[in-house]
């Protein structure tokens, strides 16, 4: 898909669908909280028996998130759209603020899937997003580049899979969503790993919105060539992790003994794969996207590899935030996201050439943030352990 558009509409036009695509995933980015919270809540939920008494929905919590999230974007367009978006498609906005509402609800259903480990109909609604987007988005180019058209077959995939996993579900779906957790505890635990996933959105998803604000309206052609060599180079190790993120928690959750000898197996083999690719990267990388992709892209090799490098610093941070979650440590898990993000913001800042910046932003923030989620979990380690040694000597 990434292909095709950037040839049908050019660099320039494939820059103003970037920043649209990332003012929309940035979004969908931070409800990815909402998932990991339900994810974690309903795994718990499983190992403890249900009060009927103290019964709470997560699909009536997920509904009012949606409508806020929907409403807050409307209300802040003015502030982003134009400046990211150009005058001429600031209507783009309500594409944002609809399609962030509709996924607040496929966000609660994945999260929801996973804890109850759903896993058939979890794969089916990534699976259905995922081809859905491609096929319509296809289909769409087939007709017009129109960025408005092509907006829609984005944001239609989102009830379409909600609709078919929800009716293949049934029942058991619907009554996986009813938890023993008062409404306060679930939205201060939501508050901060939608916090933490904004973080990480802005790592991910949003970023391409952010370096709009760097390069300018007027300057797409090379915000487009930037954005489709993050996007390339991250492909083949956030897509996956990203995926079996929910599937880690769960894993972490249920396995509590086993998870830090996974998450150092999982660290190893990721350093490993990301080692390999930058080497690739370097030898056959530019002239290999330059035939693909043609003249107008223009990202040398230096900085693909430096793209790669960094999107492994990114994974591992999915790795050790995953363990540190199923911790049920929501603080240290949304401080190690913060900082990397807010360090990789203050690094566009830097007085060097945007593609460079945007390598070293990329890289220095996730690498301090998984610093961070690394010491804070030895020092909660030691600190039980040392309890337990006081404990047993008194």
């Amino acid at each position: 898909m990434t292909w095709r558009v950037f040839v049908e509409i050019g660099a320039a036009g494939y820059g103003l669908f970037s920043v649209f695509w990332s003012a929309l995933f940035l979004v969908v980015g931070i409800l990815f909280g909402l998932q990991q919270e339900a994810t974690r809540v309903v795994a718990h939920q499983r190992a403890a028996p249900l009060d009927p008494g103290s019964t709470r929905s997560i699909w009536r919590f997920a509904a009012v998130v949606s409508l806020v999230v929907g409403a807050v974007i409307m209300l802040l367009a003015p502030l982003w759209a134009v400046p990211s978006l150009g005058q001429d498609h600031s209507q783009l906005a309500w594409f944002v603020a609809v399609g962030a509402a509709m996924n607040g609800l496929v966000a609660a259903t994945s999260g929801v899937l996973a804890g109850a480990a759903m896993w058939p109909h979890l794969a089916a609604i990534v699976a259905l997003d995922g081809v859905l987007r491609l096929t319509f988005v296809l289909t769409v180019l087939s007709f017009t580049s129109d960025v408005t058209a092509l907006a829609v077959a984005v944001i239609l995939p989102f009830p379409v899979s909600l609709l078919v996993v929800g009716l293949a579900g049934g029942r058991r779906l619907i009554v996986s969503g009813q938890v023993s957790v008062a409404y306060r505890r679930l939205a201060s635990n939501s508050a901060r790993t939608m916090l933490a996933a904004g973080a990480t959105a802005v790592l991910i998803n949003g970023f391409p919105l952010f370096l709009s604000f760097f390069a300018g309206p007027q300057s797409h052609a090379l915000l487009g060539s930037l954005v489709l060599a993050v996007t390339l180079t991250r492909a083949p190790v956030l897509v996956p992790l990203m995926a079996l993120s929910s599937y880690l928690v769960s894993r972490f959750s249920h396995q509590p003994e086993r998870a830090g000898r996974l998450a150092a197996v999982l660290l190893a083999g990721l350093a490993g794969l990301v080692g390999v690719l930058c080497l690739g990267t370097w030898l056959w990388g530019e002239p290999v996207l330059r035939w693909i992709f043609g003249p107008t892209f223009i990202i040398t090799s230096g900085v693909l590899t430096a793209l790669v490098a960094s999107s492994g610093m990114i994974g591992a941070l999915f790795v050790s935030g995953s363990l540190v979650l199923s911790r049920d440590r929501h603080g240290l898990y949304a401080a190690g996201w913060v900082v990397a993000s807010l360090v990789s913001l203050g690094v566009l800042f830097f007085p060097l050439p945007l593609p460079e910046r945007t390598a070293l932003s990329l890289a220095a923030g996730p690498l301090i943030g998984l610093a961070i989620h690394l010491v804070g979990t030895a020092v909660l380690r030691s600190g039980r352990a040392r309890t337990g040694l006081e404990v047993g000597a008194g």
